[in-house]
């Protein structure tokens, strides 16, 4: 059964949505890995958060300078 395109139009992601879900995931992942408390409210927020967007930017570079070197 097709989808009307106007329930399409609706039902999609927007962008600023993946990136939050995105996010939310890395970071879960991050707690997992690292055995640290994941609170969803911390997403953006806290020190530890901080933490791990430094992680992921170090790690980023990484791959860069791996890629390109």
């Amino acid at each position: 059964m097709a989808v009307p395109k106007y329930i399409q139009k609706y039902l999609r992601m927007k962008p600023e949505v993946n990136k939050l879900f995105d996010d939310l995931e890395q970071y879960k992942d991050y707690c997992r890995l690292n055995m640290l408390r994941f609170d969803e409210r911390d997403l953006y927020r806290s020190d530890q958060y901080r933490k791990f967007e430094k992680h992921r930017n170090w790690k980023m570079r990484q791959q860069e300078a791996y890629h390109n070197g």
